[in-house]
């Protein structure tokens, strides 16, 4: 329940040369990243470049936001880099996607979807960074939520890639040679997790903005702001997009691959939600009192350092809510005998009252669940079964949960009971049709491996 770990800022030269410093290493393994993962050693320095020049393009737009307010012709010099390395960004990547296309009959068609790729980044770094004022004075915050979510994806890329390798044990052809295709996948993985990183990010953001499209409808640029939430599912189906065309531009086994990547996918969840306690958001609904697994949010001033003057969200969600709550977790729109107003619990005590720990019940489910994977991993009996077993061990947790969650920014598609709805929110919906896909990935391969062996006993006799 700590929001902000500490926040550093650069108000004087000593610290403005640290953030130099800090990047230029950032630079450094971006350069070593896109080369490192180069299909062909004649393609590194190629790939290197648009990955160098896109750290460089984060680099100058987190200057315009940590630092204090700039000097007409510093900001003038800043402005000109942004430019700069975007138009750098969009021309390397066009170019690398022209050299490294597959066919030469498809160059020009890779050359303009990775050029795309750099102007879009760069029109997301001209938008977050050029139409504001030129030094925010930020500083540079270490959230707790953006802590985990980056050692939830960087602890998920690493197992996938482990787990890839040793999910491939047998020899493949590339170019003409025979290779072990462990190392091979496990490059592989590296490669796709750092791109359904960035997918997952989008589409999450993406879904956020849908279920609250009246937030945005007004101001529809404003769904580009860094400010807002995220929707696991949203940046579930948006990786999930990803690693289908990944798998087909690279003629790989989805449902062999995704099997390797699912338990990953599991445990990175559960360190994000770790991240969703500290920051208070997700939280749950209003518990019984006296209830023995309830949890509190406080504001800033009960927190170390004061918070660095950051709430939960939680507390902040009740401060402005004058509803009012009994002793049995109900709500009312009016004062009631023995309930309590919710805004001004808030303010004289300066927690929120008592919720349910929805972050730390799909903590648990995500660990059992992961451990049910890695059962599995050895035991499986057709492609598929791991990714299907999660889509449905996680739709059941999550249906299960959202009769608990109080967060509701996510809507409903409809409402039951109308005056407090247990059913049917927009993650319920999504859970659905998550366990039904599957089901039938688990009915389709099951079949498929039944008339295979079928087969396979009549050709014997």
């Amino acid at each position: 329940m700590l929001p902000l770990l500490f926040k550093l800022q650069f108000d004087t030269l000593a610290t403005q040369l640290i953030y130099l410093a800090i990047g230029l290493c950032f630079v450094a393994y971006g350069a070593w990243a896109g080369a490192h993962n180069a299909e062909k050693p004649e393609h590194r320095l190629w790939r290197a470049l648009p990955f160098a020049l896109c750290a460089c393009l984060v680099l100058t737009v987190g200057t315009i936001w940590a630092f204090p307010p700039m000097s007409p012709s510093f900001a003038r010099l800043i402005q000109v880099l942004v430019y700069g390395f975007g138009a750098l960004l969009t021309a390397t990547a066009a170019f690398y996607g022209y050299r490294a296309a597959p066919k030469k009959d498809k160059a020009t068609g890779e050359a303009i979807t990775y050029g795309l790729v750099g102007a879009g980044l760069t029109f997301a770094a001209v938008k977050f960074g050029l139409s504001g004022e030129m030094g925010r004075d930020t500083g540079l915050p270490l959230h707790t939520y953006g802590l985990m979510i980056a050692l939830a994806f960087g602890g998920a890329i690493a197992l996938s890639a482990r787990s890839a390798r040793r999910a491939y044990p047998e020899a493949i052809v590339v170019d003409g040679k025979t290779i072990p295709a462990g190392p091979y996948m496990f490059d592989r993985a590296l490669d796709i997790g750092f791109w359904m990183f960035v997918s997952g990010i989008a589409g999450a953001k993406l879904l956020f903005v849908i279920v609250n499209w009246d937030r945005y409808r007004h101001a529809p640029l404003e769904a580009f702001s860094l400010s807002g939430g995220l929707v696991f599912y949203g940046g579930f189906i948006g990786a999930a997009i990803t690693l289908v065309y990944y798998c087909r531009r690279y003629h790989l086994n989805f449902l062999r691959l995704a099997d390797a990547l699912a338990p990953a996918l599991a445990i990175g969840h559960m360190i994000g939600r770790l991240g969703c306690l500290a920051a208070g958001c997700c939280w749950g609904g209003f518990a019984k009192a006296g209830s023995l697994i309830a949890i509190r949010f406080p504001a800033a001033q009960h927190l170390p350092f004061g918070g660095f003057g950051t709430n939960s969200l939680a507390y902040s969600d009740q401060l402005k809510d004058s509803r009012w709550v009994d002793a049995m977790g109900q709500v009312h729109d009016h004062a009631v005998e023995g309930a309590v107003q919710i805004a001004a619990h808030a303010q004289q005590t300066g927690y929120t009252l008592p919720l349910y720990p929805t972050q730390l019940m799909e903590v648990v489910g995500e660990l059992l669940l992961f451990g049910l994977l890695l059962f599995l991993m050895k035991r499986k009996r057709f492609n598929g079964q791991i990714l299907a077993t999660w889509l449905m061990g996680y739709a059941i947790l999550r249906t299960i949960i959202e009769f608990f969650r109080g967060d509701v920014a996510r809507g409903y598609v409809f409402k039951y009971p109308l005056d407090n709805p247990i059913l049917l929110s927009t993650s319920q919906t999504i859970a659905l049709a998550l366990f039904s896909a599957g089901a039938l990935i688990t009915i389709f391969q099951l079949r498929r491996r039944h008339q295979s062996q079928k087969k396979q006993q009549q050709a014997a006799t």
